[in-house]
């Protein structure tokens, strides 16, 4: 094998096996496109490749926020004033 080729057994190998990056964002940041892009960009730098997902499974979600008081009474916290919450 030629000393400068890439051996793409061995370079898999050692990857971590899970490569899944979870991230929550805002509803108005999920739904908005340029704001959503400039996140993508941030985080894409940060694992490594800020042109590509560099083999992360990125998975985006929409924060929701809940707060259980002592008597065990669920409420919704900083959902009620962002209109584009599900």
């Amino acid at each position: 094998m030629d000393s400068n080729a890439v051996d793409l057994r061995t370079t898999l190998a050692a990857q971590p096996a899970t490569r899944a990056v979870s991230v929550s964002l805002p509803s108005q940041v999920y739904f908005d496109l340029d704001q959503f892009q400039r996140v993508q960009k941030e985080l894409l730098g940060q694992l490594g490749c800020p042109a590509c997902t560099s083999g992360f499974d990125i998975r985006y979600d929409i924060q929701r926020r809940f707060v259980v008081d002592a008597s065990l009474s669920v409420q919704a916290s900083g959902l009620a004033q962002d209109p584009l919450s599900p």
